[in-house]
């Protein structure tokens, strides 16, 4: 996607964090990855860092924690409250386990009482499969881990839970349930083995330090960076000359400027559609002098378009309008001429999946994918 001179001048990003970089990727770029924070709570060759709750046949086989009947946990004896969790897991046909985490009882861990992340690739509810947070957040699609070793990966940061199998994003949510409590590895039914149990709790400075100012809506498919909180509120938007669709707005006032992005639903329509991007932005084009106007791709078979406007009072609209998973999605930033923070906010936008990964697969830079905190 052609981003404008604002990347050369470097006004979106200050630096790698904010785009989403992992420390392995700034490795690439000649500086050594810094030593893992990560502390094992089981190697798969004891239990000790665990109590057992319920029945569950917990044992050691494989250099693994095995579990091949029985309904139980295996609980931590400390409680966590945020952190970044890795697990390696292989589950057999038909195995229904999980990973439970803040949970306020130990004794009966539940998804009431927890947050339950789950393993269970044939659950009927395939939205509550594996990788989803149960009530939470959904999976779609379900990721396959049956007879393979997975890595799966959970960060609870304050209400931000995030989940990911085999390094692709599964979950993302924002939850105030649940605030600390004890991490409980799951056997319902079936078999499972767990081995390379490791943690790294997380103190307010490290989460500080990776929070980023990207505002990710992943409902309604976008990540933008807002100048402060928006707001929502329901719109009818007009997409051609006399036919205009509802829509939500989603919009922050400032200083006199107005920065908003509006989102139209197709649910019945194409995945993605030039023809509605060209209309939209024929109608932003009535709002002005256009001073540039460009038709472009994010990713592959992603139509969009940006347009900028000198507006008959003297400000300057920045806009842009894309297409993608059934939705029409259009940003607009009416602000004085030459706004630094209308232009970060016009360049800044990304299109995401339901889980906070960004659509944009192809552009430099792009070559790890992109993943936002859904808010």
């Amino acid at each position: 996607m052609y981003r404008g001179s604002a990347i050369a001048m470097g006004l979106l990003f200050a630096g790698l964090g904010v785009l989403g970089l992992s420390h392995e990727a700034a490795g690439q770029a000649g500086q050594a990855a810094p030593p893992s924070k990560m502390m094992m709570l089981t190697d798969g060759r004891d239990i000790k860092n665990f109590d057992e709750a319920g029945n569950a046949s917990w044992r050691l086989a494989e250099r693994s924690i095995v579990s091949d009947h029985g309904n139980g946990f295996l609980v931590t004896k400390e409680p966590y409250s945020d952190f970044k969790l890795r697990a390696e897991f292989y589950a057999d046909e038909g195995t229904n386990s999980g990973i439970f985490i803040r949970c306020d009882d130990p004794q009966r861990p539940s998804a009431q009482s927890c947050y339950e992340i789950n393993i269970f690739d044939e659950n009927p509810n395939k939205g509550n499969a594996t990788g989803a947070i149960v009530g939470v957040s959904k999976v779609d699609p379900v990721p396959q881990t049956t007879y393979k070793w997975n890595v799966i990966e959970i960060e609870a940061k304050g209400p931000q839970l995030n989940v990911s199998i085999n390094g692709e994003r599964t979950a993302s949510a924002s939850d105030t349930k649940h605030a600390r409590g004890r991490i409980a590895l799951q056997h319902a039914s079936g078999v499972i083995y767990f081995r390379k149990v490791e943690i790294q709790p997380l103190t307010a400075a490290d989460i500080a330090e990776e929070a980023s100012p990207i505002y990710a809506n992943c409902q309604a498919g976008f990540a933008i960076i807002f100048p402060g909180q928006p707001q929502a509120r329901d719109v009818r938007f007009t997409v051609a000359a006399g036919k205009d669709v509802p829509a939500k707005e989603y919009f922050v006032a400032k200083g006199g400027n107005r920065y908003s992005v509006t989102v139209a639903d197709f649910p019945n329509g194409p995945y993605s559609d030039k023809q509605p991007v060209m209309d939209a932005i024929g109608e932003l084009s009535k709002k002005g002098q256009v001073s540039t106007r460009a038709f472009v791709e994010i990713g592959i078979g992603k139509p969009g378009g940006q347009i900028n406007i000198a507006e008959p009072n003297g400000r300057q609209l920045r806009a842009s309008v894309y297409s993608a998973q059934h939705r029409l999605l259009i940003t607009q930033a009416e602000a004085a001429k030459g706004d630094t923070e209308a232009l970060q906010f016009e360049q800044s936008i990304a299109l995401i999946n339901g889980v906070g990964q960004d659509l944009d697969r192809v552009a430099p830079g792009n070559d790890q994918v992109r993943q936002y905190d859904c808010r």
